[in-house]
């Protein structure tokens, strides 16, 4: 997933935030954290003096964008939704108040608002943020501001999302022994050039047919009271041959965090049409060595990403909303 990168932090009252910032409606103009120090209403915290580290609050802001410009192939316009993952704490004590989407010229284009009970099942982190149906300039910079309010001291962050892109799966963030066996697809070469795409109804980079070439998969079983699930993804067709097979099968939270992965090693695995793709055991995360911090919770998720592909010639992707 892409990272946005983090600018500035600043410091100020709440109430005086509130005061200057007003109702933050969409097309509204938002009063900037820099305009607020320079009329003297709040402090900046300089990175690196000691008192603020790349490791705190706004360091991995994560974020993953779906649709805008959906390739060559097509003159839809720019639009698209855009989902955040900022791994912060919220507690009773300290908790993101406030995220807010804004374009080039300071107008809010979302606005999305929290207090300490919201946070993620296990981590205790801000639910993804996610906002939708929005128009994106693919040459313009957008930016992030969000607060975190402790007591009555709120910290102000500024992040930037430098001419977006839409998101595909790509190298960097992969485990290593996965990001091995994808070189075709992630790393680029002479067929693709462009590394990180991946096939669907509206973008291809090989000439393959959609109906050869397309993910297709059903949410079997939830749990909702733990991690447990399982997806049946169906193979996109049949094996070919020892080097053109149904291989890999991932589930993904909505910013490209893994939830569940499995990998033929050749035809002769078990393999009737589909595979069933569940959480991430123990064996599967020292297999593949993942981080943990790339290990993420269904039941966080509003909707699930999954990836499937055939050692050869095609890495497909989709969608299912679970609510």
């Amino acid at each position: 997933m892409p990272f946005a990168t983090k600018d500035q932090v600043f410091q100020m009252d709440r109430r005086s935030l509130l005061k200057w910032t007003g109702a933050l409606g969409i097309g509204a103009t938002f009063v900037s954290p820099h305009e607020l120090f320079a009329k003297g209403l709040c402090k900046e915290i300089l990175i690196d003096n000691g008192d603020f580290t790349a490791t705190q609050a706004g360091a991995k802001l994560q974020f993953w964008i779906d649709g805008i410009l959906f390739g060559s192939r097509t003159n839809l316009s720019a639009r698209a939704n855009i989902t955040l993952f900022m791994p912060l704490q919220q507690s009773e004590d300290s908790f993101v108040e406030s995220v807010v989407l804004m374009d080039a010229g300071k107008k809010t284009i979302g606005a999305r608002f929290f207090d300490h009970t919201m946070a993620m099942y296990n981590e205790g982190y801000v639910p993804y943020v996610r906002f939708e149906n929005v128009e994106l300039d693919t040459n313009s910079t957008y930016y992030c501001v969000y607060t975190v309010k402790t007591g009555s001291d709120v910290k102000l962050y500024t992040a930037t999302i430098d001419k977006p892109k839409l998101s595909a799966l790509k190298e960097d963030f992969l485990p290593t022994t996965i990001k091995n066996d994808f070189k075709t697809f992630l790393v680029g070469n002479k067929a693709n050039p462009t590394p990180g795409l991946f096939t669907t109804q509206f973008q291809f980079y090989t000439k393959n047919s959609l109906i050869a070439h397309c993910a297709r998969g059903k949410m079997q079983s939830i749990s909702s009271s733990s991690k447990d699930f399982t997806v049946n993804i169906d193979f996109m067709h049949g094996d070919a041959g020892p080097t053109h097979y149904m291989r890999y099968f991932l589930v993904m939270d909505p910013v490209g965090r893994i939830l569940g992965v499995k990998k033929r090693e050749s035809p002769a695995d078990p393999g009737a049409g589909f595979m069933p793709v569940s959480q991430l055991d123990g064996p599967t995360k020292d297999k593949f060595s993942i981080d943990p911090l790339q290990i993420a919770d269904i039941r966080d998720c509003p909707y699930i990403q999954f990836f499937t592909e055939d050692s050869y010639d095609a890495l497909a992707r989709n969608m299912i909303r679970i609510r």
